[in-house]
């Protein structure tokens, strides 16, 4: 099978001639290297989601992971970042990070980043794939574009393949800065601040210094660190990753103007929200019997794959199960623990929950999440309104604006009693209003001319054919940071300004005075 890799050693007749053919679409496999270690089992299930397709259509693909597949899958090949999960939960507490400041929260991600890099530049996973290095070579490489990129290194090793990027956040503000897109924080809030488009004075002062805090930060405090753990693993020779990734050709973000506020996007900015979202597959046996036994319908309850239920407080975890006690409804919650203490009978327990299926299913009338982005995105893909527990990063932002659209419902989770839970239920169950405008942002969303999955393919393959498509990168890339703002061109013409005020200001005093001087010599004559 020909790769679709142009490598310009070759006469130019031959260089023109793998063109034409990958052009026309007969590229039938390609070697693609994806460097996905996020230790994030939601960001698994996104990137998965690609991965998978791009192995069905027959390329060869290289997957370094925390996440291993249960089963093998053909032309997909695991080099696993060992014991990463249970290394990261030991140093973090999830749950308590609802309590941090949003400012505080910036330093908490970049530094959840930092030691997650330390974890898998240490493993045996990545001494085997620097191993491959010696012998093989691909034609492309993804790389998430979220806190790992100490391992953009492999990027130099494998011969400097094109690359692109993917990112389960919505658009976090490095990938802005990685394509030259421009957000106005005057309008587009920065991806953790639960604002709307339309802010007032004070948040919109607000969104201005979190972002440029976001921005400096990143660039003086965590990307050296990123740096030199890549120079230790790598070695001096390497291109540091705040080089390497300056040549992302473009970056693939979890997100769509159906669930998002409009704003301007750069061609490299390529929106394939709900990734993962997709018709529902049959449920076991028991969980469609319970379902579909709940006449009344079904509460679905899930705080996704960092955050654990079984870890809440003792009152928040009291609160739910009082409110849970007194509905009517059946309730699905993914529980972690083998038992939940206080368990009424309504509820059932499941260690781990394949929400997609589950949110299809047409009993189910309220989602209680906390607001992470594909969870968001299954809630508009099936209609389901959303009770919000948000607790960190981008989840705030995400519910805020569901709830703007009338479509959720947000929950203090500080501050959860049995009273706010049930309000915050019977408020979507009572009010017909919320599931209405959550099934028309899901006819919104689902509106498009292909799935996200297949734009994702399509980008990915557009990729492959044109040598990682250099020719997306925008122009703003290459000027400084007071260029880009027009600060000298401000500058400029405020001295320009200045010099023609000053000019006038003095030939206005001597014409002036030569006037006076003259009409004193008139009145002495």
């Amino acid at each position: 099978m020909m790769s679709c890799c142009f490598r310009m050693r070759k006469t130019t007749v031959w260089a023109s001639a793998v063109l034409v053919v990958c052009l026309a679409g007969l590229c039938e496999s390609a070697r693609i290297l994806c460097l996905m270690t996020t230790v994030s089992r939601s960001h698994h299930i996104f990137n998965r989601a690609l991965t998978l397709e791009l192995a069905k259509r027959g390329h060869q693909v290289t997957v370094f992971t925390p996440d291993r597949e249960k089963k093998p899958v053909p032309n997909l090949r695991e080099i696993l970042v060992e014991g990463a999960y249970e290394a990261i939960h030991e140093d973090y507490d999830y749950e308590s990070f609802a309590e941090v400041s949003q400012m505080g929260m910036v330093g908490e991600i970049f530094t959840w980043g930092l030691t997650t890099c330390r974890h898998t530049l240490s493993s045996k996973g990545a001494r085997q794939l620097l191993e491959l290095a010696k012998n093989e070579t691909f034609d492309l490489v993804i790389t998430e574009v979220a806190l790992q990129e100490c391992v953009l290194g492999f990027v130099s090793k494998f011969g400097n393949p094109p690359v692109i990027g993917i990112t389960a956040y919505a658009c976090p503000p490095w990938a802005n800065d990685l394509t030259g897109n421009f957000q106005n924080p005057s309008y587009v809030n920065t991806y953790t601040l639960p604002l709307t488009d339309h802010m007032t004075f004070t948040q919109r002062m607000q969104n201005f210094l979190l972002d440029t805090y976001v921005g400096l930060y990143r660039t003086f405090l965590y990307m050296p660190e990123q740096d030199e753990l890549s120079r230790k693993f790598f070695g001096e020779s390497t291109p540091l990753p705040s080089e390497i990734e300056k040549n992302v050709s473009f970056v693939m973000v979890n997100t769509h103007f159906s669930t998002d506020y409009p704003k301007p996007l750069v061609p490299a900015v390529i929106e394939i929200g709900g990734l993962q979202a997709k018709p529902p597959q049959p449920l076991s046996k028991d969980l469609k019997e319970f379902l579909d036994s709940a006449k009344d319908g079904a509460i679905f309850m899930s705080l996704g794959s960092n955050i654990r239920s079984d870890k809440l407080d003792e009152a928040s975890r009291r609160a739910f199960l009082e409110a849970f006690a007194m509905l009517p409804h059946k309730v699905l919650w993914k529980w972690e623990s083998d038992s939940l203490p206080g368990q009424p009978p309504n509820v059932k327990i499941i260690k781990w929950a394949p929400q997609n299926d589950i949110l299809a299913h047409p009993n189910v009338k309220v989602f209680i999440s906390h607001g992470g982005m594909l969870s968001t995105m299954e809630a508009v893909y099936h209609g389901v309104p959303v009770v919000g527990v948000p607790f960190l990063a981008d989840q705030y932002a995400n519910l805020r604006k569901n709830v703007a659209k009338g479509a959720a419902v947000e929950l203090d989770t500080l501050r959860l009693t049995k009273e706010s839970v049930l309000e915050a239920i019977n408020k979507i169950l009572k009010n017909p209003s919320y599931e209405q405008r959550m099934k028309r942002l899901s006819a919104i969303y689902r509106d498009r001319p292909q799935t996200a999955l297949e734009t994702a393919v399509w980008w990915t393959e557009y990729a492959l054919r044109h040598q990682g498509a250099p020719h997306l990168r925008c122009a703003s890339l290459d000027l400084h940071w007071f260029q880009r703002w027009l600060l000298d061109v401000i500058a400029f013409l405020l001295l320009a300004a200045a010099a023609v005020s000053s000019a006038l200001y003095l030939l206005t005093r001597k014409v002036l005075s030569a006037l006076f001087q003259e009409g004193g010599k008139l009145k002495r004559s």
